[in-house]
């Protein structure tokens, strides 16, 4: 099989990064705790991510996974996190779990049932058409409608959005799910993980947010579609969104660079959530323009660093644009320290309101947006080079310096 790259890149190798996400069927073993060794088999390209490969074996698939759980905002702690995968079609003899497949899951595929605890999960189902087997979700906020009515209605059950806590055993229970697709967010949660498997519902690690490469966030869609039998989905997903990217690449490099400052202020403090590194470090590059105040790449470290006000004041005041907000950030508004920033000055100031669902406490942004980055890298294009401010915006828009968000909490 032959999964598509996007033009003028490659794949590197694996390397850990942050998101875990837990998925299992009538699993066996309890994952590869060290390191499994070689992943032996008829290798699967699986381009752009750093934190999974897979192989072909007599009629079933091997998914090898390793990666570190990074703290938000910081870099990774404890021992990285290791899995072996077998995704074995049902009617088929499994193969035994020994040798280099001893202590690894066994997953038998199509997978059916699926619990998930983070949106971006329930993005990834509905790329492929299989939203329908979602038994489980985090909470009420889905930004599909219909999945926000069936956790309403307790049609479905909420096991816990994955950035607060592992998930709610006896909801998890309950929903009788064949696969749990989970965030854990905390090393701490391990010890709760190994109580699902126990149940019967086992785990497998898998990591999204912090690949080094926005592309990589995409790839998980193929370990998706290998799981659900929706593989040709899930290849001409990633086909039609490399195309994308490639096309709003060759527009932006026909303008002039630019340079953008991605800085969200944190409230209650003197500090700002500001980009420097991987995928989100990958896109503002590909719109041509430099990163005031990037950093090398590093899959051990979060896309974002907390630097002080006086710092912007003394190595970024000479951005041609700045991304000051998210949908959660403070709003900034002391004009005395604006003044000095030329984005503020020339009328480049943006914040990124991510298509908030208008009956919900949910954004697009965080749940489809995290494997459509051709729609966020449309807008950033937009945002940097004036002459290509056509369409309507999707994610981002002008400043306004008003409260354009409900609440006022910061990440």
């Amino acid at each position: 099989m032959m999964w598509p790259t996007v033009a003028g890149s490659a794949p590197a190798p694996c390397r850990p990064a942050v998101f875990l996400l837990l998925l299992g069927l009538a699993a066996c073993g309890s994952g590869v705790p060290d390191d499994p060794g070689p992943l032996e088999g008829e290798a699967l390209e699986v381009p752009w991510t750093e934190t999974f490969r897979a192989v072909e074996r007599d009629g079933y698939r091997v998914v090898d996974i390793e990666a570190s759980v990074v703290t938000w905002g910081g870099a990774a702690g404890g021992p990285p996190q290791r899995a072996r995968l077998v995704l074995v079609p049902r009617g088929q003899e499994p193969p035994p779990l020994t040798a280099d497949l001893a202590g690894a899951t066994l997953v038998r595929t199509p997978v059916q049932r699926i619990a998930v605890n983070d949106q971006p999960h329930e993005g990834m189902l509905r790329a492929l058409g299989v939203e329908d087997r979602i038994v489980a979700v985090g909470g009420h906020n889905s930004y599909d409608d219909e999945l926000r009515r069936k956790a309403r209605s307790g049609e479905i059950q909420q096991i816990g959005y994955g950035w607060h806590m592992p998930p709610t055993l006896d909801a998890l229970v309950a929903a009788r799910p064949d696969v749990l697709v989970a965030r854990m967010a905390d090393l701490t949660h391990t010890q709760h993980l190994e109580r699902v498997e126990s149940l019967g519902i086992p785990f497998v690690p898998t990591f999204v947010d912090a690949e080094p490469h926005y592309m990589g966030r995409v790839a998980w869609v193929l370990l998706m579609g290998l799981l659900t039998g929706k593989e040709a989905e899930a290849e001409a997903f990633v086909q039609m969104v490399a195309r994308e990217v490639d096309r709003l690449k060759a527009l932006a490099a026909e303008q002039p660079r630019r340079s953008v400052l991605w800085a969200w202020y944190r409230s209650g403090g003197n500090r700002w959530a500001v980009t420097q590194r991987n995928g989100d470090a990958a896109l503002i590059r590909d719109a041509n323009a430099e990163l005031v105040l990037g950093a090398e790449d590093d899959p051990e470290r979060d896309t974002f660093s907390d630097l002080s006000t006086e710092r912007l004041l003394r190595d970024a005041t000479g951005a041609d644009c700045w991304m000051i907000r998210d949908p959660l950030s403070s709003v900034f508004d002391d004009r005395s320290v604006l003044q000095r920033f030329k984005a503020y000055r020339d009328g480049c100031v943006f914040w990124e309101p991510g298509k908030r669902h208008p009956t919900a406490d949910s954004w697009e942004l965080w749940e489809i947006g995290a494997i459509r980055p051709d729609w966020h890298l449309a807008d950033i294009i937009k945002m940097l080079h004036p002459e290509l401010r056509d369409g309507e915006w999707r994610y981002l828009a002008p400043e306004t310096w008003k409260s354009d968000h409900a609440g006022s909490a910061s990440h």
